[in-house]
């Protein structure tokens, strides 16, 4: 026979349930009371806008705020200039493209970026359908903040998503050495990003930021790239470069098993970077050698640079073989093999040096060889197709090396490569019958010999409108950030900038670098100088940039 509960041990047993719910309990009225008088709040990834009379969706410049504990003017926007209809018409086609500064097109805006130049190419070919390329790309964010933003993506009823991402796993909001972190651990890291839509939990850690975030007297500005990498020498071999890899890994699979639940189609890309024409930016020996050991290593690995600068090839190559025999982790030493083998026509070895050095360099903005092993593993294992860019870039480079001829410093492609990019992602969505994505294509690299011979011949074929103005906007940002750690010591004004136009343009790009003019009106503004000093042709180049960047707001004086 069961016996009843005696009256003390039921009194004792609500005891410990009040105990438990009461805490409870007050915490839900907090966070209640928080809601009513709408304190905090998680930012929106999109808000509604009614622009030229129609409703839109337009991308929050702030969600990044979600993300980054930093001084608001350091923290990176999204792009505000995005936005599409809120009433998804018939015939439209909606990709979205996700990923970090690169998809964002940094450092040139609007119509210079991938995602903008790819719409243009699909307007062309597809005249029957409402193309909408969605540039949802934002500066400093990894694959935690895609994966955090993408149910509000997948509400908007996308065709398809295209990824390109992985530079940002290291010093990204929650790298494994950013300071926007709170640990390495995914668990934790995914924990942290649910706890922070509750207002109760936004009150506390505003509370505490108030103590810890204070600058200091004397402190001076520093770039993103500065303030987000608090571990700025992380050795190949260190147990945080395998975590990041396996969050990556992990938070990739999970971007893709969400969206394929909802028979949303994923494009996935391998990572491309500078490799012949960017020096690590930081090199060293490895710790366990002493300081005289150390010492005399780097002094042979600067004589062999003064060898290799003087030509003598071979004498630097014996040299640079002494040092690997006894400490081969220098980055540098291999970015000198990687231009001996270059300069003696021995383009592989020169391919797989430079690569070496990549990977071996300290400061990781670059990501390692193996993501892009990471990236293709993911589409076999999930049955996505693969734009293989790296292939690509390389095909497009002299000697198969990418360089300057296709980026502005280590990773951001210039105009030229953004057009590479746009003309790849073109040709990977018409093989996998565009404008009807098929749910779950089949897994393949998508593009043989014949396709990467057909990318070169045709990418710089339409620039969308994209004028000198445009790449001097973009080229000046991009000499302001090459002031700034980690690419100088010795910054340079703004005088000492060399314009790619003439100094209509630059004069021009300063003033909306500076916020003193919009970009549509910067255009304008340079068509009427052009219009007053006769050159009407360059004139209409302008006014037509507008016109294709903004055709519903296209209203030139």
């Amino acid at each position: 026979m069961s016996s009843k509960p005696t009256a003390p041990s039921l009194k004792r047993l609500l005891f410990w349930v009040a105990t438990l719910l009461i805490p409870i309990l007050l915490l839900l009225v907090a966070e209640a009371f928080l809601r009513v008088i709408d304190y905090g709040g998680t930012a929106p990834l999109f808000r509604q806008e009614v622009r030229f009379g129609i409703p839109k969706w337009v991308v929050n410049a702030n969600v990044a705020q979600r993300y980054f504990n930093l001084p608001p003017e350091m923290i990176p926007e999204a792009s505000s200039d995005v936005a599409f209809p809120v009433n998804k018409l018939p015939g439209t086609v909606r990709i979205f493209c996700l990923g970090g500064s690169t998809t964002a097109g940094f450092p040139f805006e609007i119509n210079a970026n991938f995602p903008f130049q790819l719409q243009h190419r699909l307007k062309k070919a597809f005249p029957n359908n409402v193309i909408e390329i969605v540039n949802l790309g934002i500066s400093a964010v990894n694959s935690f903040t895609v994966l955090d933003l993408l149910p509000e993506i997948l509400e908007k009823q996308p065709d398809g998503l295209i990824i390109y991402m992985g530079h940002n796993e290291f010093y990204g909001a929650f790298g494994v050495g950013s300071t926007q972190s709170v640990g390495s651990n995914r668990t934790l890291i995914l924990t942290y990003l649910a706890f922070k839509k509750w207002r109760i939990f936004q009150l506390l850690e505003n509370v505490i930021g108030q103590f810890s975030n204070r600058q200091k007297p004397g402190e001076t500005a520093e770039s993103l790239m500065q303030a987000m990498a608090a571990r700025q020498e992380i050795p190949l071999y260190d147990p945080a470069v395998a975590q990041a890899r396996d969050n990556f890994a992990a938070n990739l699979q999970e971007i893709v098993r969400t969206a394929k639940a909802v028979n949303v189609p994923v494009v996935l890309s391998t990572l491309v970077s500078n490799l012949r024409d960017h020096s690590p930016f930081i090199s060293k020996f490895a710790e366990k050698q002493d300081e005289t050991t150390r010492n005399r290593l780097n002094a042979q690995l600067l004589e062999a640079h003064g060898l290799v600068a003087a030509g003598q090839l071979e004498k630097a190559a014996s040299l640079l073989n002494a040092i690997a025999a006894v400490d081969s982790v220098s980055a540098k030493l291999h970015f000198l093999r990687g231009e001996i083998a270059l300069k003696s026509g021995k383009t592989d070895a020169a391919f797989g040096a430079f690569s070496r050095a990549r990977d071996l360099d300290l400061l990781r903005f670059r990501a390692p060889s193996f993501f892009n092993d990471v990236i293709r593993t993911v589409a076999e294992t999930e049955q996505l197709p693969l734009v293989d860019l790296a292939a690509v870039f390389r095909a497009a480079s002299p000697e198969g090396i990418p360089g300057n001829n296709l980026f502005l410093e280590h990773l951001h492609p210039n105009f030229t490569g953004y057009q590479l990019m746009a003309q790849s992602y073109a040709i990977a969505l018409r093989q996998l019958n565009f404008p009807r994505l098929t749910p779950q294509p089949p897994a393949v690299d998508l593009f043989g010999k014949k396709d990467i011979a057909d990318i070169l011949q045709s990418f710089r074929a339409d620039s969308a409108g994209v004028t000198p103005l445009d790449i001097e906007f973009g080229n000046l940002r991009n000499f302001q950030l090459m002031q700034r750690w980690p690419f100088s010591i010795t910054p340079l004004s703004i005088d000492a900038y060399q314009p790619v136009g003439d100094s209509l343009t630059k004069a021009t790009a300063i003033r909306h670098l500076r916020r003193e003019t919009y970009w549509d009106f910067a255009h304008y503004e340079l068509a009427e100088a052009y219009q007053s000093a006769e050159k009407m042709a360059r004139a209409l180049r302008e006014i037509r940039a507008v016109g294709i960047a903004f055709p519903e707001n296209y209203v030139p004086d």
